[in-house]
Parts: C-alpha cells; sequence; structure tokens
C-alpha cells in the first residue's frame, strides 16, 4: 500500500483565489515569552488551499459542509489523466475509461505541474470541466469530483452563472478543489476527504488523501 497525501500546505504566500486573502498564523502564546505551551491563531478562508465545496457554496438555502454525506468523501476513487489543452468536456469523458460503478472521480491535468514551484501564483488560465462534463457526471451518478487546481469551472464563469458549480452541487456532487496530483499516476485509488465540519459552513480546507494498493 501507498499513501498519497495530496493536500496543499497552508502558508502565508501561497496561491489563493484573487480577492481572497492568504492564510495568516500568528502567536498568542509562546513558550520563549514565559507562556506554558506554544498556541496560534489561524485565520483563513473557507476556500483556501485543498478545500470542499458543499452545495451552500452557490446555492442558497441549501446544506453546508456540516451536512456533507461522510459516505460520499471516503471510498473507490478512479484518477483520470488529462492531457488535453482545452477544457474537459463530456466527449472527452466518453473516451476515458471511466471504471463501471465509480462514485468518485479526480482529474490529474498539467495543473497539477504548478503546485512544483512554490514561488508560482495564481494563473488563471488552468484547466477544468465545462458544463456538458458537469452534466455528464451528474447522469452518471458520481459523487465526488476533485480538481487539481483552485476551481472546478473555468476562469471567468461568474458572468455565466458558475454552472459548473450549480450543476454538480444541485445534483448533490461533493467538489474537492486544490488537489496536488503532481505525484499520482492516473489509476484506481482509495480517497480519504476530511473537511471540517464548520455549521453551516460555505466551504472548508480539507484534508484528502489517495490510498494506493
Amino acid at each position: 500500500m501507498k499513501l498519497h497525501d495530496v493536500t496543499l500546505v497552508l502558508r502565508p504566500d501561497m496561491p489563493t483565489w484573487p480577492g481572497e486573502h492568504p492564510p495568516r498564523v500568528e502567536p498568542l502564546r509562546r513558550i520563549a515569552r514565559g507562556d506554558g505551551a506554544n498556541v496560534s491563531v489561524l485565520t483563513i478562508g473557507d476556500h483556501t488551499g485543498t478545500h470542499v465545496d458543499p452545495p451552500l457554496h452557490f446555492i442558497d438555502g441549501a446544506d453546508g459542509v456540516d451536512a456533507l454525506p461522510a459516505d460520499a468523501l471516503v471510498g473507490p476513487c478512479q484518477v483520470l489523466g488529462y492531457e488535453g489543452d482545452d477544457h474537459i468536456s463530456q466527449s472527452w469523458l466518453e473516451g476515458a475509461g471511466v471504471a463501471p460503478g465509480i462514485e468518485r472521480i479526480v482529474f490529474r491535468t498539467r495543473n497539477s505541474a504548478r503546485w512544483i514551484d512554490p514561488d508560482a501564483g495564481f494563473d488563471k488560465d488552468f484547466l477544468a470541466l465545462d458544463e456538458t462534463a458537469a452534466r455528464w457526471l451528474v447522469q452518471r451518478g458520481i459523487r465526488l469530483v476533485g480538481s487539481d487546481y483552485l476551481s472546478i469551472e473555468p476562469f471567468g464563469s461568474g458572468k455565466l452563472g458558475h454552472p459548473v458549480h450549480v450543476a454538480l452541487l444541485r445534483a448533490g456532487v461533493v467538489i474537492v478543489e486544490g488537489l496536488d496530483l503532481h505525484d499520482v499516476k492516473p489509476g484506481p485509488y482509495e480517497i480519504v476527504c476530511a473537511p471540517l465540519p464548520i455549521r453551516g459552513g460555505t466551504g472548508s480546507p480539507a484534508r484528502v488523501f489517495l490510498i494506493e494498493r
């Protein structure tokens, strides 16, 4: 068995979505100052780094991250390797060899190479899913979809109403974004995704592992 930790390390200089603040860690108590323990205060957006999108992220009144079904977050998963330069579509998915009965899919694209460079900033030209791919995943009964950049849909989709997010979240599909897959090969895995159960949370940072048998 081989364990792949595909979680981005949280750090003050990490790439974040434009307009969102990077994480901040501030000392609250320090042994060096005479305190009995080291304690810090963490300030972080709920869509920073590797994170999970619940329905509430784009659908008012829907379930928050604390209501996500745990059995969708853990189980067999297929990593699909995508070598194209256009956004992932239904037509590509139809020939991608998705295993029968698979309920969790993670996409490894050229995006993952960006995580190798710690100095790389946000890149709006990342690859993502188009709306036809989202509909295909919903029709196939997929329960979890993972992306190797900070959004599951293309940059600039806000002016279109975020159709990929809305299609997936309305169908109850869990979205995991910001996965670091640069050292992961396509194939079958087991995924363990653990977001924080923030009451009514619109998102949550998550620790994500892929288990290779």
